[in-house]
């Protein structure tokens, strides 16, 4: 079945959405991929196909107004959404219906076309070593988003009151370089953060893990065993609590000389040993070099320690604490995600219908990244939040992003020349 437009006849006499609606110009730029999308189903009953319901998505992705099954179904009868559906309306409860059956995989061509868009149209790096290893880095964390208690597969908590809520979580993984996620997963209610984060390991990236991921088993997964013994195919940088009864000393340590640049970096401890375990047998990092980074920095006017431990043995303990200031970016995406992307809650009750609907958030944020040419920023976030409330327009918020932009940069270039007059006189 061909997907086919609706004509000018068909749309008279429909009403119209009350509040602006944005974002068809973003439907005109997919046309050719929505033709990919439409693939007539095994069920001959079938008539709400992906294209259409990718569609929808995308229109509430880019309107604050429609953020339930119910809007998107009132949304769909309107002119505005049949200049770009092929059916003259999706229910409610076929849209439930549909997200049982959606296979999210079939969105991954697109997503990954965009990327490699938003990749080409990127700047290039700053040469340098932080720079290099930044091309990378993967951030990884998790999120929740409230659940029904019909979601059977979302996890299961107890309030003060032992009354049990359902939340689904969402695990990602978030280039640093370009803010673009490599790794999209609704994790299950049997499934940890660390597991889920184990299952998705690339050879040569570097991870960082908050205090979450503090599993022997997920830094076990960045090696892989030879004739010689374990082997790094991936690095990490993970944040570790203070030793005790919940966070493992680090064994047989020995001190490695800090530098002025580390110190300058609040590096205070630079020491490479190895982590002990109660169960050997099933751990092999009995037998790798650990190297543990301790940090320290100014918080509300309290010096605080931050404890690192890390498989990348080669590189200055300056930069060890320099990437690991990066993974702020993946709590940024998390905050623009749920005010921003329409997550403050899901939409579906399966994981498919979930995973979908994040996935379409996706497609909105790498268009939003194309049209503006800038890399999602704070600065970013909180203009788009404002187009979000409806305070402005897309083209409302550009000038003064441009405006932004250049000041940073300028501030940036700046901090370069200082930095490299402090070098110049050092040496």
């Amino acid at each position: 079945m061909k997907r086919k437009s609706r004509d000018s006849r068909e749309l008279a006499g429909l009403p119209h959405w009350p509040e602006p609606v944005l974002g068809g110009k973003y439907v005109r730029l997919l046309e050719r991929c929505l033709e990919d999308l439409r693939d007539e189903d095994s069920h001959g009953n079938q008539r709400l196909f992906l294209d259409d319901v990718f569609v929808a998505y995308l229109l509430s992705f880019f309107n604050p107004t429609i953020r339930s099954l119910r809007t998107i179904e009132d949304f769909s009868q309107t002119v505005e959404a049949q200049r770009h559906l092929s059916v003259g309306k999706i229910c409610r409860s076929t849209l439930s219906d549909f997200n049982r059956l959606v296979d999210p995989e079939r969105l991954q061509p697109l997503l990954a076309a965009l990327r490699s868009e938003v990749r080409a149209s990127a700047p290039r790096s700053r040469e340098g070593e932080l720079a290099t290893l930044l091309e990378r880095t993967i951030a990884t964390d998790g999120t929740f988003v409230p659940a029904t208690a019909e979601v059977a597969w979302a996890l299961a908590s107890a309030n003060q009151q032992r009354l049990t809520k359902r939340r689904a979580r969402l695990d990602v993984q978030l280039s640093v370089s370009d803010w673009l996620p490599e790794v999209i997963v609704v994790a299950g209610a049997g499934q940890s953060e660390a597991q889920s984060a184990a299952a998705h390991l690339e050879p040569g990236k570097i991870y960082l893990y908050d205090r979450g991921f503090n599993s022997y088993a997920l830094l076990n997964a960045h090696y892989r065993q030879s004739s010689t013994g374990p082997v790094a195919q991936a690095h990490f940088v993970v944040r570790y609590r203070e030793p005790g009864s919940n966070a493992p000393e680090l064994l047989a340590a020995q001190e490695r000389p800090l530098t002025e640049a580390d110190r300058q970096a609040g590096v205070v401890s630079d020491r490479v040993g190895h982590f002990a375990s109660s169960k050997p047998a099933r751990h092999t990092l009995l037998n790798v070099p650990l190297r543990e980074v301790v940090v320290e920095y100014e918080a509300a006017g309290q010096t605080k320690r931050l404890r690192l431990v890390t498989n990348l043995l080669d590189v200055s303990a300056a930069t060890v604490a320099q990437l690991y200031r990066h993974r702020w970016q993946i709590e940024l995406f998390f905050r623009w995600l749920k005010c921003f992307g329409n997550f403050g809650h899901i939409v579906s009750h399966t994981r498919e219908g979930v995973l979908a609907h994040f996935y379409v958030a996706v497609v909105g944020m790498l268009l939003m990244y194309l049209h503006t040419g800038y890399r999602p920023s704070k600065y970013l976030f909180a203009l788009m939040s404002q187009v979000a409330a409806g305070g402005a327009t897309l083209d409302n918020v550009l000038p003064i992003l441009r405006e932004r932009e250049r000041q940073n940069e300028l501030a940036r270039q700046s901090a370069r020349r200082r930095l490299a007059k402090q070098k110049a006189a050092r040496s």
